[in-house]
């Protein structure tokens, strides 16, 4: 029987997907080397520790069902613009396991400004408006998910009109969350300053390293929402769709491990500051016990941002 199929040259559509997928890769074997440094010296509590694990396992599943959809598109059925009509099972999960990604990845900011509400900063009214966006943004993902199943034929080509709302309320609402998130932990280092040029330069380091988080995530979302809605007809928003759960893997692991860097930093110079205190007279050191307690604080401080409660009593 002959195939009613269309044979073309698929660079067109397909060109950024494979490109995007080749980026992914690049991607996931720098989580590999993050994760990898990580768990090598990990100390945080048994969540952050089951969190980081499972946010690894995420993306190596989530790279596994990329690779397989790719597979259907350019290998079995190359050629075959009419099989853009058809969704593979493998496509819808890989969105879900993205959708979870993001949602780990937001509440880890979570966790982090509660630890800090428990110091006394912060307010319960952001946790918990940050949490409302990234629920929202959850069961936009899993309404994306749902809508993939039951309309197959209208997410890559003809595009369901259901699919577009519940994309972008996901999309949407996770953007929201990480504005949020990030500008509420940055009001929070900001507001914990001791006037200690020592303590200072930490919480900067630290506004940095979240500001860096929050930019990069957020421009990915907003790229992508760009070109799900402003190029319907080009499958370019799918390059950014397999990427943005590996920029969230990739800066969830550089937040641990730059926090990590940040702690030997500060602590190598707070034994400085314990040698100095050894050889110094009684008329300085009334001084040092100041500048002690300024180091005190400011551990505190990273213990909130990098979890290190638990490691305290170790």
């Amino acid at each position: 029987m002959a195939s009613t199929d269309t044979f073309t040259n698929v660079s067109t559509p397909f060109a950024p997907v494979f490109w995007g997928f080749v980026i992914s890769l690049l991607f996931g074997g720098v989580t590999i080397v993050q994760a990898y440094i990580y768990f090598l010296n990990a100390r945080d509590s048994l969540l952050v520790r089951s969190m980081a694990a499972g946010m690894l396992v995420l993306d190596f599943v989530d790279s596994a069902l990329v690779a397989s959809s790719i597979y259907y598109y350019l290998i079995p059925h190359f050629g075959s613009v009419s099989r853009l009509g058809f969704l593979p099972p493998e496509l819808a999960v890989e969105c879900l396991i993205a959708t979870i990604i993001t949602t780990i990845s937001q509440m880890y900011f979570v966790y982090q400004l509660v630890g800090a509400k428990r110091l006394g900063k912060g307010h319960w009214s952001v946790i918990v408006g940050i949490s409302i966006l990234s629920a929202l943004a959850l069961a936009g993902g899993i309404a994306c998910v749902v809508t993939m199943y039951l309309f197959k034929d209208g997410v890559l080509q003809d595009r369901n009109r259901t699919f577009e709302i519940s994309f972008g309320v996901s999309k949407g609402f996770g953007s929201a969350a990480d504005i949020v998130a990030t500008i509420a932990m940055c009001l929070f280092l900001n507001s914990v300053r001791t006037g200690m040029v020592q303590t200072n330069s930490l919480l900067d380091a630290l506004v940095r390293l979240i500001l860096n988080r929050g930019i990069l995530v957020t421009l990915a979302q907003t790229l992508l929402l760009v070109t799900f809605y402003a190029a319907p007809a080009n499958l370019a928003w799918v390059a950014f769709h397999i990427n943005v759960p590996k920029l969230y893997v990739n800066t969830f692991f550089a937040m641990l491990n730059g926090r990590d860097r940040l702690k030997e930093k500060h602590f190598a110079t707070s034994v400085k500051l314990h040698d100095m205190e050894s050889s110094s007279s009684r008329a300085k050191s009334a001084a040092f016990h100041s500048d002690e307690q300024a180091t005190l604080v400011s551990n505190a401080q990273v213990g909130v941002f990098s979890d290190t409660t638990s490691c305290s009593s170790v």
